[in-house]
Order: C-alpha cells, then sequence, then structure tokens
C-alpha cells in the first residue's frame, strides 16, 4: 500500500531515532508554540496505538490546553490533537490507498474506567466482547439502531456487555435534555423496557416546554417524573461525566459505537459474533 503524510516542519532537526510518549507532546508544544503564536500550558496523551495495515505507523490522540489568541487577548482552550508518527518522523495526517485521512477513521480507544458500573446496561459484564454506546434518544439513526442493539445484547449475554453513554445533542433535539435525564433514572433502576422505549416518545425533538416533554414521557411509559426529581444534581454530575468522557474519545456524532475499545464507524460490526 502507498500512504501520504503530511510532515510536521519543526523548526529543528529530530536527534532520536524514534519518538516516543514525551518526544510527541515536546514536539507538538514547540510547534504550537512557534508556528502557531499559541502557548501551550498543557499536553495529555488521551490514548496512543499502531495503526493497522500502515507499516508501523502509530497514533497519538492529544488533548492540548491553550491559549489562543483572539484579538489583543488570549483565550483557554482545550483543543483536541492527532499526530501519527513513525521512528523518527512526525505527522500530521496519514492518507491510505483511497485518500482517506486516517484522522477521519480513527478514535481514541476506551479506557478501561468507562466500563463502570453506573454505564453497564444489559447482557454481561464478563462477556468476551464489550460494547461502548453514545447515543440520543431523537436522533433517527440511534432509533433505527440503538433499540435493536440492546435486544440483540438482551438475546446474546455470554457474547456481549453493553455499556450506555448519554449524549443528548441539545442544539438539534433540546427535548433529549429531559427525556435523557429520565433515561438516566430508568437505567439506574434497571427499567431498560421503559429506558428503550423513550426512543419513541411522541414529542417534538424541538420542544422546550418541560411540562410537556414530562407529560409525553409518563404517557408512553406510565412513570410521572417531578421537576425536581429529573433536575437532582446527581443526575446532572452523571450526565457531566458522559460528556466528559466524550470529549476524550472525541466523539462528534450519535449514535456512536465503540467494539472492544476499538471506534466502529459501521456500527454493526458486533453482529459478525452473533450465531
Amino acid at each position: 500500500m502507498n500512504f501520504k503524510t503530511f510532515l510536521l516542519t519543526i523548526l529543528f532537526t529530530l536527534q532520536v531515532y524514534a519518538v516516543d510518549d514525551n518526544g510527541v507532546r515536546h514536539y507538538i508544544k514547540e510547534y504550537m508554540e512557534t508556528k502557531m503564536k499559541s502557548p501551550v500550558d498543557k499536553i495529555e496523551t488521551i490514548s496512543n496505538y499502531t495503526v493497522e495495515g500502515t507499516n508501523g505507523w502509530e497514533v497519538y490522540f492529544l488533548s492540548l490546553e491553550m491559549r489562543i489568541k483572539i484579538g489583543k487577548t488570549y483565550s483557554k482552550q482545550t483543543v483536541p490533537q492527532v499526530v501519527f508518527t513513525k521512528g523518527n518522523k512526525i505527522a500530521f495526517s496519514l492518507k491510505d490507498e483511497d485518500d482517506q485521512p486516517y484522522e477521519k477513521l480513527l478514535k481514541p480507544k476506551v479506557p478501561k474506567e468507562a466500563y463502570d458500573d453506573a454505564h453497564f446496561l444489559v447482557g454481561s459484564k464478563d462477556a468476551p466482547h464489550k460494547l461502548l454506546v453514545m447515543s440520543d434518544p431523537f436522533c433517527p439513526y440511534c432509533q433505527e439502531i440503538i433499540p435493536e442493539m440492546i435486544e440483540m445484547v438482551q438475546d446474546n449475554p455470554k457474547t456481549f456487555g453493553l455499556y450506555y453513554y448519554h449524549l443528548p445533542l441539545l442544539r438539534i433535539h433540546p427535548a433529549s435534555d429531559m427525556t435523557t435525564k429520565a433515561m438516566h433514572i430508568f437505567h439506574k433502576r434497571g427499567d431498560i423496557s421503559n429506558l428503550k422505549s423513550l426512543y419513541y416518545l411522541l414529542v417534538d425533538p424541538r420542544e422546550t416546554n418541560e411540562q410537556v416533554i414530562l407529560k409525553a414521557i409518563k404517557e408512553k411509559t406510565g412513570v410521572r417524573f417531578r421537576r425536581k426529581e429529573i433536575h437532582a444534581a446527581d443526575i446532572k454530575k452523571a450526565l457531566d461525566f458522559d460528556l466528559a468522557m466524550k470529549k476524550r474519545l472525541m466523539v462528534t456524532g450519535t449514535p456512536t459505537i465503540f467494539l472492544d475499545d476499538v471506534w466502529d464507524p459501521t456500527r454493526f460490526r458486533y453482529k459478525k459474533y452473533l450465531k
């Protein structure tokens, strides 16, 4: 295969035989501060691994805490950055033989702490294959895919364990706010049936009236939630955790599905393990 790379133009020559984690962070910091004129306060390596089929290229997913100049002032921002390394080479982009950029085909691997009891939904925690899902109940593709996936995992508990993360897309589906909070409560109660039913909630995704949404939830599930219950501090904390994991895994939309720690852009690779 022929791979296209766009190497970093760094203002000094690499004097090492191989670039390690510390080297990657050092060079990116130098590049951003020298070329981009943006001070970097902190760089964290989120995940790194060898990219299959690239003859040894390794991908690094970084999180940069930077001060970016806007006008005459600096704004603190957290910026994701993907880079590739091989030997003493560092590249911003790596493309396959079809000219597809790997930075758009890959995501960080799921950290072990993401598979906690609070996010386990169905299947078995000891199953050989783990699925991690990030979903919005009003996303049309989620509605088509996720309830079916939940049912398949319920039917195959010796094969899969499914971990569920809420990712409400509030800009386009403001009704997801209340609905997701109700789903979180059902999840905590172990009421998987009612959680799934909220993928079919009869309410406009753009609805912002909380009473209208709570009424629709009552009509769909038979459960009446009070506003105080929905807006409890522990629910906000739980959803903030989900949002932080979304950022860590560089997720940009729904549904996003990881199979055995690795992002599955097809969303259906888990089916190969179904008997």
